[in-house]
């Protein structure tokens, strides 16, 4: 077995100088053959001559536009040449021992993809072991349980499940991640599209885990902290929200979500919250695709029942 480790990066070199050194020496510690690729998503090739001087074990891949996190993972994939691929951002650094146990989870067939633990500062936040539910309708992450970083998962030993891995820190079959077409590019710029991604794969009878054995740190200063403004990235995450509740409820989930939305609308007009309405705006305009992606979600998951909103339970 071979292992690509994918990083989309924009001219992230700092970042980069902090995290690739523990990549390079978890990874040949694996025993296993595999690859480091540096997706250059600047359109401007600003770091292939930095990677030949500083990281020469990396491979440079340059796209010729930038096309955001999405894309920039997807020419990656398509690039890799190892069956399994670790994906990761710029400001995340993994702990010794990273790979083994998410490797060990990717044997079982029922797994679709897996994530480490993942901390900020040395905490749990909701994207170490994230859960999704419904506050007012609203589709919202909150963090599932707390564990001990380094030590299995007390009655988990199958990973502990989770609605989604993290987009900037997960292993996945890159045969079952190409078959996807990768993210769905219903959700760019970005956020949301690992979460679609994974609830799609719960959906369709498959597994998503943490195994907490594997730790990594998430600094959130890459690159769309560092390069876009907080304005944006909201609109980005409330448009997404959207579109995710389109994409994936039904039922009663589906009729809360109508419910606070109306709320919601209420609210904003009464409030002329102009920034929220343009929220809504901007997801309707990509409602024809949310519809066209749903029927398309929805045929994959014929044979299985409804996945509650809830945390998946453990099979």
């Amino acid at each position: 077995m071979k292992l690509s480790i994918l990083i989309p990066a924009l001219d992230d070199r700092e970042l980069l100088k902090e995290s690739l050194p523990a990549v390079l020496t978890e990874a040949a510690a694996t025993g296993l053959e595999w690859e480091l690729l540096i997706i250059d998503d600047t359109g401007a090739g600003a770091l292939r001559g930095w990677l030949e001087a500083e990281f020469p074990l990396a491979r440079c891949v340059e796209r010729a536009v930038n096309g955001g996190f999405a894309a920039a993972t997807l020419t990656g994939a398509e690039q890799a040449k190892g069956e399994v691929l670790c994906v990761l951002n710029p400001d995340v650094c993994i702990q010794p021992g990273f790979f083994g146990p998410l490797l060990e989870q990717l044997q079982s067939s029922d797994v679709f993809a897996v994530a480490p633990l993942v901390l900020r500062d040395g905490e749990q936040t909701a994207e170490s072991l994230p859960q999704l539910i419904q506050e007012d309708g609203a589709v919202v992450i909150r963090r599932a349980a707390q564990v001990e970083p380094g030590e299995p998962a007390p009655g988990y030993e199958g990973g502990h499940p989770v609605a989604f891995a993290l987009g900037g820190a997960f292993l996945v079959r890159r045969g079952e991640f190409l078959a996807q077409g990768g993210f769905d590019s219903l959700f760019e710029p970005f956020y949301f599209e690992d979460v679609d991604l994974c609830w799609s794969a719960w959906r369709s009878g498959r597994r998503v885990v943490v195994d907490p054995r594997a730790v990594a740190e998430h600094s959130n200063r890459g690159t769309i902290g560092a390069h876009v403004s907080k304005k944006l990235v909201r609109a980005s995450i409330e448009k997404n929200r959207h579109l995710f509740a389109w994409k994936h409820l039904d039922g009663e989930a589906l009729e809360a979500y109508l419910d606070g939305l109306g709320q919601e609308l209420a609210d904003a007009v009464a409030s002329e919250d102009r920034e929220r309405l343009m929220w809504l705006t901007m997801a309707l305009e990509q409602l024809p695709e949310a519809l066209r992606a749903r029927r398309r979600t929805e045929e994959l998951s014929l044979e299985h029942s409804a996945v509650s909103l809830m945390m998946p339970k453990p099979g």
